[in-house]
């Protein structure tokens, strides 16, 4: 046992010292000016130029590299290769690295890959659920909301309708943080994809000030916003496409009239609950050509969808979701933002928050990492497949140094959006969903898996990126720190691996005095 033991340490030498010889026998920079190049890396990659960045990750590695930090080397060179377009490159290397040497962050970065080249969105076979926190209506006496009717959430926001009482409440975080009287009476509550609050009442919706923005509805209710930020309203006999920033609708005749109880829309997809017909109708949004329709074997009032098209409902004392049953008790009805469930309770007058988790990878990706004197700021967006950032999971996004949890102040920002076009699809979706841009052009595959519009007029100015903010380290210490971003549900956790460094920390807060 200890020969096979030695036999395989010294092999791993061995293999170390043919990947570290060649690089070795230039003999063009020591430790120090690798970590040098490394942190020019990081600085290029931070502030979005790849080309550049991929080009300091290779002189990193001409020379001579601490021994414990050779993985750091491997990982960002291979991803900015990735970046860059060489992602077989990239993994034949990472192989290569890997094939007596396991490290975790590279194997989580192949697997990244893995997932958009085979890009599984088949229905879901099980659902993780799991209760997170509660807002309750009635705290120490004082009563902030009853019976709420209606919940939205943007960011880190979140808005109840107390419809009985005509107010809105509003909430950062499960804090409360104001409550506002309305005069008109209001049915629905709604942000759309640009963070701005309209409220549905019997005719007409409004802006968040009550200024009416489109009249002349019958029945109406939202059932979404797409990616241009257009609300869809369905109304009785048709399907009305409101551009808010324009103000210009367009209305789409819907089969026959319907009683519509609820309402979703995905990136594709429009869904609607038949109350008279008892099932959920499915059309296209672009054609709102019929292409589906699901029989219910219950009657039910609420129903939500996720990015990938599974149907979610609440039952008696359940939520079904293809066919499976979780239990969940005296809720009256459900709201769904991908992967948070809000079951609202109008007994004990309480919205319980869930996570309610498919099977599908979440897309984490540390965009940037800045310093001033005091704090560290990592920039991370947290997507689904398609490229839309999921709104309210605070809850389940973690930071670790060096594998060690480092507590933050954790908040949505809203961040510039950066777009790339493109004539003809090319390139991987990994290179771009790593680079954090959203794709215009003529590349439909492309457009809808960076969470884009084809045209760039269409397309919105701002995201949310999560924001994690901690007091760093003094002094801090001369080698590269691995910094890690974690989004977690149960057994289900993704995440993503960056780095900094003393000389970026120094670099970051000389730039940010000087603006």
């Amino acid at each position: 046992m200890c020969v096979k033991v030695f036999n395989r340490y010294f092999l791993l030498i061995g293999y170390l010292l043919l990947l570290i010889i060649p690089v070795l026998s230039l003999a063009v920079i020591d430790e120090e000016t690798a970590r040098m190049y490394f942190t020019q890396a990081l600085e290029k990659t931070y502030a979005g130029d790849f080309k550049s960045a991929y080009e300091f990750a290779l002189k990193s590695m001409s020379g001579r590299v601490y021994v414990e930090e050779l993985p750091h080397f491997w990982y960002l060179r291979g991803r900015l290769a990735i970046i860059n377009g060489l992602v077989d490159k990239a993994l034949e290397d990472f192989k290569n690295f890997t094939v007596l040497v396991r490290n975790d962050d590279i194997n989580n970065l192949m697997e990244k890959v893995g997932y958009f080249r085979r890009l599984n969105l088949a229905p879901s076979q099980s659902f993780a659920l799991g209760y997170i926190d509660s807002i309750k209506g009635n705290v120490r006496g004082i009563e902030y909301f009853q019976t709420p009717t209606s919940l939205s959430v943007y960011g880190d926001n979140l808005v109840l309708l107390d419809q009985k009482n005509k107010r809105l409440v509003f909430f950062k975080n499960n804090k409360m943080t104001k409550i506002k009287k309305v005069s008109k009476n209001v049915k629905q509550v709604f942000y759309n994809k640009d963070g701005n609050l309209y409220l549905l009442g019997e005719k007409s919706l409004y802006d968040e000030n009550e200024q009416e923005v489109l009249g002349g509805l019958q029945v109406p209710y939202i059932a979404g916003s797409d990616r241009s930020g257009s609300i869809y309203i369905v109304d009785f006999d048709r399907v009305i496409k409101f551009n808010p920033n324009k103000k210009e609708s367009v209305e789409f005749k819907l089969p026959q009239r319907t009683f519509c109880l609820d309402a979703e829309l995905t990136v594709n997809r429009l869904y609607i609950l038949d109350a008279l017909r008892q099932k959920i109708e499915i059309f296209r949004i672009d054609t709102m050509e019929k292409v589906d329709e699901m029989n219910l074997p219950e009657k039910v009032w609420s129903f939500e969808v996720t990015p990938y098209g599974d149907i979610i409902y609440l039952g008696k004392d359940k939520i079904v979701a293809n066919g499976n049953e979780y239990p969940i008790k005296d809720v009256d009805f459900i709201e769904y933002s991908y992967p948070t469930l809000f079951a609202i309770k109008w007994k004990g007058n309480a919205v319980e928050q869930y996570f309610f988790k498919d099977d599908k990878p979440i897309f984490v990706n540390v965009q940037l990492v800045s310093f001033d004197e005091n704090n560290a700021y990592a920039y991370i967006s947290v997507e689904d497949l398609f490229g839309d950032e999921l709104h309210y999971i605070r809850y389940a996004l973690a930071i670790y140094e060096h594998d060690v949890y480092v507590p933050t102040d954790i908040y949505a920002e809203r961040r510039d959006i950066r777009s790339m076009r493109v004539e003809k699809c090319t390139g991987e979706l990994i290179s771009y969903r790593l680079q954090g841009v959203k794709i215009v052009g003529d590349c439909p595959i492309l457009t809808r898996f960076t969470g884009s519009v084809a045209r760039a007029e269409e397309l919105l100015d701002k995201k949310i990126l999560w924001v994690a903010r901690w007091t760093y380290l003094k002094p801090v210490p001369p080698g590269i720190i691995k910094l890690s971003a974690k989004v977690s549900f149960k057994e289900q956790f993704y995440y993503d691996t960056m780095f900094y460094t003393q000389k970026l920390i120094l670099n970051s807060i000389a730039k940010s005095n000087n603006k």
